[in-house]
């Protein structure tokens, strides 16, 4: 498929459209792999802007935009890589040579800076990661790894070796198991669950090992280290998150799709066993071929048509849970780190962005950004306290904060950033086909089997629009 399809408008007469719902990462590749098709499509985002939960705004103080969180992506996310070639935008994400993780714990003594890499063996190059088989690639790195024990990196062998190992049939039957627990059947320490294996599941699942399923943990670490010796190598964007999705719409417009944006979907009308129509904006009325509905569990299900709600697999959207992720952008009269990013053994401080670096943006003043993930116990403070919480967090982790002044700050919650994939939700998260013929969901927390993530949203979004394709084929 070419990276830019054609762009002149389908002539679709008097085709009645589909009508994707949700603008987000979903519902944009739905609405693209639609289009691309031939398909008349409307794409309806109650927001001014697309994007769902990667968008970008602009600071109106301080004349930089920012992203609502500090967003990146990997190798091994391919889909979401091959969305963004679609659309004309992959050069957005700048790409490490090999994995590296540069990890402080402030409670150390000297400060201690410490690097999880895929690097490979001094002298050997680039090509040396081919010497040693995923995950054995990792293996020089996590010797030299010093917030472990030698005992304790010894017995990660315990847990990487069947995690290797392991089938697909094998990791969907852990289901109800906590990979926290899992991973103590394995001999892994509390101590060592919280200084390596947290630090890789909380940024990626948005939840520490104690609350995500074995199946969604084990699933995180056979895609990005048991796969590929390159699969783990982290995208950091050069761009605000907005660029993608504003570059999206205009592709979409592009390609004859119709998008509107500042405009909510409040009823779905169904004629017996389909979808009739649809209800939007001022009380209009549009009869509809389909429709993709590509928002959160919650407000999914209740755009439900209510006889509906019980029945297979609606009623399952109501049983999801949610996790906060809070992001707090901090400006300094100086600068205060040097890496792109680190991270901390610090529950207030999981992830610092040297944001000023990754975006080219002149300096001084110099911005951070410090993303925490699964932030349950900060959600509902006051945000004078979070501030302040998070401040302290990260003056212990850099140590060039000693005489920095902190000259603003902007602290932004998504309360309901993802869902949570805990023990036993993977029987909730529900494929596309639905009981209504040409209803299909899409959304990272549907059963793509990745967790809340970029790739998930867009590898949802592209199979709810290959089942509409089969069953508009198949209908008289």
């Amino acid at each position: 498929m070419p990276a830019l399809a054609d762009t002149s408008v389908n002539d679709h007469g008097s085709e009645a459209p589909i009508a994707v719902i949700g603008g987000g990462l979903a519902g944009l590749s739905a609405a693209l792999d639609l289009v691309d098709a031939g398909r008349n499509v409307v794409l309806f985002e109650r927001r001014p802007y697309a994007g769902g939960k990667a968008y970008s705004f602009k600071d109106p103080n301080y004349e930089v935009v920012l992203d609502n969180g500090q967003h990146i992506t990997m190798r091994c996310c391919t889909e979401f890589q091959a969305f963004l070639e679609r659309i004309g935008c992959a050069d957005v994400v700048r790409y490490q040579e090999h994995l590296e993780v540069a990890v402080i714990d402030p409670d150390s003594r000297g400060h201690h800076v410490s690097v999880i890499s895929a690097k490979p063996p001094l002298g050997l190059g680039r090509g040396g990661r081919r010497l040693l088989p995923a995950p054995l690639h990792m293996l020089p790195s996590m010797l030299t790894y010093e917030h472990l024990g030698a005992s304790e990196k010894a017995r990660l062998a315990f847990a990487f070796e069947p995690i290797r190992r392991m089938s697909e049939f094998e990791r969907l039957s852990l289901d109800r198991q906590s990979f926290a627990d899992w991973l103590s059947d394995h001999r892994q320490s509390e101590r060592v669950i919280e200084r390596f294996w947290d630090l890789i599941i909380l940024p990626t699942c948005n939840d520490r090992c104690s609350d995500v399923s074995a199946t969604q943990g084990i699933q995180i670490f056979q895609e990005g280290f048991s796969s590929e010796t390159t699969a783990a190598d982290i995208g950091l964007f050069t761009a605000g998150l907005g660029q993608v999705a504003d570059t999206a719409v205009e592709q979409l417009r592009r390609r004859g799709a119709q998008v509107q944006l500042n405009s909510s979907v409040d009823e779905i009308l169904t004629d017996e066993a389909e979808v009739a129509s649809i209800r939007y904006g001022r009380g209009e009325q549009m009869e509809v071929s389909g429709v993709v509905l590509a928002l959160p569990p919650k407000p999914a299900f209740d755009l439900i048509p209510s006889p509906w709600r019980r029945r297979e697999p609606f009623w399952r959207l109501s049983r999801h849970e949610v996790s906060p992720i809070i992001n707090v952008h901090m400006q300094w009269d100086r600068e205060v780190m040097r890496r792109d990013f680190v991270g901390v053994l610090d529950p207030d401080a999981q992830f610092i962005f040297h944001r000023s670096q990754i975006h080219g943006w002149p300096t001084p003043p110099h911005w951070i950004s410090v993303s925490i993930s699964g932030a349950h116990d900060l959600v509902d403070l006051p945000q004078a306290e979070i501030v302040a919480r998070v401040e302290r967090a990260v003056r212990r982790a850099l140590r060039r904060t000693e005489d920095a002044k902190l000259l603003a700050t902007r602290v932004v919650k998504e309360s309901e950033a993802t869902f949570r994939p805990k023990p036993g939700m993977n029987a909730h998260r529900v494929r596309p086909r639905t009981s209504i013929r040409n209803l299909v969901l899409a959304g990272a927390w549907t059963a793509t089997g990745w967790p809340a993530t970029m790739e998930s949203a867009v590898r949802s979004g592209r199979a709810a629009a290959r089942v509409l394709l089969e069953e508009q084929v198949q209908s008289p």
